[in-house]
């Protein structure tokens, strides 16, 4: 082989060497692919495996386990049906009152007859029975409330002074001594009487439940103080006493020998004796914040609930 031989042959020594180094890159990268091939048929067939073991297993959640939360929600809601219903008063409820003056109308009733009752028992009551801003106002007017914000509001009047009526009924038969102050949460804004109460009222419709504050001051001794807590208990509503004062000081009375009856004495019967001593005995001073304590209507169940 001498020069002239590669410069006649040139092209073709060229053309070869080309079509080996292509060649070469072809094989590379054909081998390439094949190990590529390999590591995704390696994870195909991991994922594989992975989707038949999720295909073997029981669907979550499955029937049993939806029955089983059905059961337990049903169980839930009897044990607070049950706990509500061992709990729970006669709801007290107020008229139905449209316009203010529908108000004006049942709280002077309702006054009068308060005061007739305590009058007819000696015991000294505040005027207005905490209803002191409504002496000479109405309600709904100052400030202004539309319609449906009135009769929201103459609601909430209403079942307080239907309240009211109740505790100073039990205060009267129960024979406290005074009644020195009935103290109520204002229902409105604008005007705050001495007679208000600053703790809110919770009757949000989404709550378990909905509470009702009051305030009672009253003077008694021992035995009605009793008397009264144990007849809060059994009348209608369901109250909860949140706090309880008593300032008591000792009083002295007029003792007798014999007590008078009140009953006719026989013709020769003797007189009753004078009063011969003193007897000491406990005045109290009763200061008693106590919630009205209304539980929410259950929300029926609906019946094609879990069976979808």
């Amino acid at each position: 082989m001498n020069l002239r031989w590669f410069q006649n042959h040139l092209i073709s020594l060229i053309g070869g060497t080309v079509f080996i180094v292509l060649l070469a890159g072809m094989i590379w990268l054909l081998h390439d692919a094949y190990t590529q091939q390999d590591s995704v048929l390696e994870e195909l067939t991991a994922q594989n495996s992975s989707l038949e073991g999720l295909r073997s297993e029981r669907t979550f959640p499955s029937k049993e386990n939806i029955q089983l939360l059905k059961k337990d929600r049903d169980n839930l809601q009897q044990l607070y049906d049950d706990m509500r219903e061992s709990a729970s008063h006669p709801l007290l409820h107020g008229p139905e009152l449209i316009r203010d003056v529908d108000f004006r109308k049942f709280q002077e009733a309702t006054v009068n007859r308060l005061a007739k009752a305590a009058a007819a028992q000696g015991i000294r009551a505040p005027e207005m029975f905490g209803f002191s801003r409504y002496d000479a106002n109405f309600p709904c007017r100052n400030p202004r409330a539309a319609d449906d914000e009135c009769r929201r509001l103459l609601a909430l009047l209403s079942k307080q002074l239907v309240t009211v009526e109740k505790l100073v009924n039990l205060m009267i038969t129960n024979k406290v001594e005074e009644i020195l102050a009935i103290h109520r949460t204002e229902v409105e804004p604008g005007e705050v009487s001495a007679d208000a109460l600053n703790v809110p009222i919770n009757n949000n419709s989404s709550s378990l439940y909905q509470t009702y504050p009051f305030e009672l001051e009253f003077v008694c001794d021992t035995s009605v103080l009793r008397d009264f807590l144990n007849g809060l208990m059994q009348t209608d509503g369901l109250f909860v006493i949140r706090a309880l004062k008593i300032d008591s000081k000792a009083v002295k009375l007029k003792s007798l020998e014999m007590p008078n009856t009140g009953e006719p004495s026989a013709p020769n019967a003797p007189k009753p004796a004078e009063p011969t001593g003193e007897v000491r005995t406990r005045r109290l001073n009763v200061t008693l914040r106590l919630d009205l304590v209304e539980f929410t209507a259950a929300t029926p169940a609906n019946p094609h609930h879990g069976h979808e």
